[in-house]
């Protein structure tokens, strides 16, 4: 059966228990005022994105027979919020797994909303607020791996702070160690490359992000060597691309 012809599951008991223990469902808000926003297709898993009238967000991986993808996102961005907790990021309250009568497995993660608008980086100190926002994060041991523009929002706050709510690539570490740093490094050519900044605020960034920083100097080399190695992959990448057109 083609994926593109399977329906997503309907609510397993389990996952309804799981949102009434949290008390995303009740008497107030019934189950079916849960809306997808969003649905992709990877493989044979189903990614479903649910908001809820109460201020939730519900990420469902449902995984159908066949090739699937194999890819622990709700525990990768469960294990990176509880250690940010809530450090301008959604708090998280964990996941569920179901096993459905038609042989599908299904997870759900809950986590908050974070409310804010979608970043334009046309303010004066967005780049210092930037540099405080993702070197925090680095001091909790925390690689977002994802800084794309759309991450990123300028949260319902008097001071405009900055807040990021997707963790689903994030990898989260126990110390400073030599993968860190080259996971470091990839963020911040990602940051370059996907984070909607023109070269001067990337340059501002950078220096803004090595005050802030409690990195030492050897580390900064690591970091700075890793970012020119993937920057120069993904120029490698699109002079490819460019090639084959």
């Amino acid at each position: 059966m083609s994926e593109k012809k399977r329906s997503p599951l309907g609510w397993h008991p389990d996952e309804t228990d799981f949102l009434i223990k949290h008390n995303v469902v009740n008497a107030q808000h019934p189950l079916d005022a849960i809306v997808c926003v969003k649905e992709r297709w990877i493989k044979n898993t189903l990614r479903e994105v649910f908001l809820t009238p109460n201020g939730y967000v519900v990420k469902r991986y449902s995984h159908f027979p066949g090739r699937k993808d194999y890819r622990k996102v709700w525990v990768r961005e469960h294990s990176a919020l509880t250690k940010l907790s809530g450090r301008y990021t959604p708090e998280s309250f964990g996941f569920v797994r179901a096993v459905h009568n038609s042989g599908a497995i299904s997870i759900l993660h809950l986590r908050t909303l974070l409310e804010g608008d979608q970043v334009q980086w046309n303010q004066p100190d967005d780049m210092a607020k930037l540099a405080q926002l993702l070197s925090g994060f680095h001091k909790q041991m925390v690689v977002t791996l994802d800084p794309q523009q759309e991450n990123f929002i300028r949260l319902h706050q008097p001071s405009g702070e900055l807040g990021f709510i997707d963790m689903g690539r994030a990898r989260t570490f126990t110390g400073v160690s030599l993968l860190m740093l080259v996971n470091v490094g990839k963020e911040l050519a990602r940051l370059q490359t996907e984070g909607g900044l023109p070269q001067q605020q990337f340059k501002q960034f950078l220096k803004h992000y090595r005050k802030e920083s409690n990195f030492t100097s050897t580390q900064q080399d690591i970091i700075k060597f890793s970012m020119t190695y993937w920057l120069n992959r993904h120029a490698r990448k699109l002079r490819k691309q460019k090639s084959k057109r």
